[in-house]
Order: structure tokens, then sequence, then C-alpha cells
């Protein structure tokens, strides 16, 4: 779950992305399959940094601005508007910004050739393929797709497409 420091993007957090944090979590902690969970850890992840974010939040604001998040923002329920909940709406995506796009964190993503190589392996072997089948449809070769697993080759972009392809999945689900 990926999101922008914007208004648009706060609304879709309160509305869409807190809500399927929580679902992703009440999941993954319910399903005891190995082979979900070890799909599924990145979003895992990312949802436990959203309900995280969430907490702090909270913690950030007065009793009325809360009951704004809860009930206006997040609930959906009919939002009065006033001079004061304005105010209050400002401070909470205020105070959002400031807890989910801190200062002193990157906002570019560096490429790990390692981290991306282990992904793509785990998919591999997750969809039970052999590394000469997987060369082949790529057509590339074998020591070239292990450099890409191991993290000693960068991916090349079309690699990266053609294997969300075979692997059913999209670029961010398998490489970040």
């Amino acid at each position: 779950m990926h999101f922008r420091n914007n208004e648009t993007d706060f609304w879709k957090w309160c509305r869409h992305y807190l809500r399927n944090a929580k679902s992703i979590i009440d999941s993954y902690d319910s399903i005891v399959s190995t082979d979900y969970r070890i799909n599924n850890i990145k979003k895992y992840k990312e949802a436990k940094e959203i309900l995280e974010q969430y907490e702090i939040l909270k913690c950030s604001l007065s009793d009325e601005q809360n009951e704004l998040l809860e009930k206006s923002l997040i609930n959906n329920e009919e939002l009065k508007y006033n001079f004061k909940t304005f105010n209050n709406l400002d401070e909470i995506m205020n105070n959002w910004s400031r807890i989910c796009f801190p200062k002193h964190k990157l906002k570019l993503k560096s490429i790990d050739k390692v981290k991306i190589g282990k992904s793509i392996k785990e998919q591999r072997l997750y969809h039970d393929m052999s590394l000469k089948f997987v060369a082949d449809l790529l057509n590339i070769s074998e020591a070239t797709l292990k450099g890409y697993e191991m993290g000693t080759r960068l991916v090349r972009l079309d690699v990266v497409y053609g294997l969300s392809q075979i692997y059913n999945m999209t670029i961010d689900e398998l490489i970040l």
C-alpha cells in the first residue's frame, strides 16, 4: 500500500488503506498456512506500519479531533461542517502528514539487488518452477537468472516485467 502526501490520499488512507490494513492483519493472523504467510509477509508488514501510524495519530489528537477522525473520516458518517471542523480537519491532516511522511525519511526508494533477488527466487520456488524453466520463458540464461536471484546482478526492467507476468503479480508486489 503506497500513498502520497496529499489531501486525496489522506482521505483514501482514512477510508480505504486503514480498513484494508486491518483486514490484511486479521487474515494473516487467522491463516496458519506457511505458503500464505510467506507470500503475504510484505503486505502484512505494510499493514502493521499503517496501523502503527494510526495509533500514533490518535495519540497526537484531542478528544474532539479523535471523534471526528473515527466517526466522519474513517466510518464515513455525515460530517457537519463549520469553522471548527475545518480547523480540526487541517490539524488531523497535518499530524497525519508529519507521522506518515517524516522529514528524515527518504522520499525516493533505493534499489536493493539482494532484496529483489530474494523476492524473485521466493516466487519461483513458491510457484514450483525450475531455474531453467523460468530462464527459458524470459529468454535469458540460467546463469543470468541465478545472478539476479543471488543479488549479484541488478534485474533488468524487461525481466522484472516478464517475471511479474509469469507469477501473475504487479511489479510492486514482486520487487517491493
